[in-house]
């Protein structure tokens, strides 16, 4: 019991983390900050980034399934869809276009002008966007037991806890790595959630043909 509670906190985590792509959302918060910023304020929004990302994956997960019965939504209609969204996202982390946001140009330069960035937009939609919030409500529609809660919720705060660090060593991360470095790192990101992409879509078609075929 307590390997099979393992090993899926670990495929929760590596699912999670590579669908945040931690490493794209620190080049744009660089991106959204100052050249010079302090450590100290790298830190700070780090941190309250973190918070507002962790409690949206928390809320998403645990009222997740109750949303989709309240609306009457397929769990196979969710997975068809967040499989095509993150399928998407995969495609263009691999063709190196980095991580998509869901907001403009204009949300940027506001961004940019704004002192606090660390909720709108860094963790949302930065962060928890479509393609993360389908595949944590997708976690909860599966869940069967406590097993599988107790897995997601550890799942979240270990991605949570490695994000945080990813994003206040960022700037060291950058000048390590370099650019090239990190579009190597974000195409192989892409090859695993485009995988998790075939996955979920695979499993919505094909409970859709058993319960339209019984």
């Amino acid at each position: 019991m307590i390997l099979d509670l393992l090993r899926s906190i670990l495929s929760d985590s590596i699912s999670l983390f590579t669908i945040m792509n931690p490493l794209s959302v620190g080049v744009i918060m660089l991106g959204l900050l100052d050249e010079n910023a302090p450590r100290e304020e790298i830190r700070h929004v780090s941190g309250k980034t973190m918070k507002a990302a962790f409690l949206a994956m928390i809320i998403s997960f645990l009222l997740g399934t109750y949303i989709f019965q309240f609306f009457g939504i397929s769990p196979a209609g969710l997975r068809i869809f967040g499989g095509t969204i993150l399928f998407i996202m995969g495609l263009n982390m691999v063709q190196g276009h980095g991580k998509k946001v869901n907001h403009n140009e204009k949300d940027q330069k506001a961004a940019e002008k704004r002192d606090d960035i660390s909720v709108v937009p860094l963790a949302i939609p930065v962060m928890v966007g479509a393609g993360m919030l389908t595949t944590i409500i997708n976690m909860s529609i599966a869940a069967e037991g406590w097993m599988d809660y107790v897995s997601g919720i550890v799942a979240i705060i270990i991605v949570s806890i490695a994000a945080l660090i990813i994003l206040q060593r960022m700037p060291f991360i950058k000048k390590a790595l370099g650019d090239n470095g990190l579009k190597v790192f974000n195409r192989i990101m892409g090859l695993v959630v485009g995988s998790l992409a075939a996955q979920m879509f695979l499993k919505g078609v094909f409970t859709l043909y058993h319960n339209f075929s019984v």
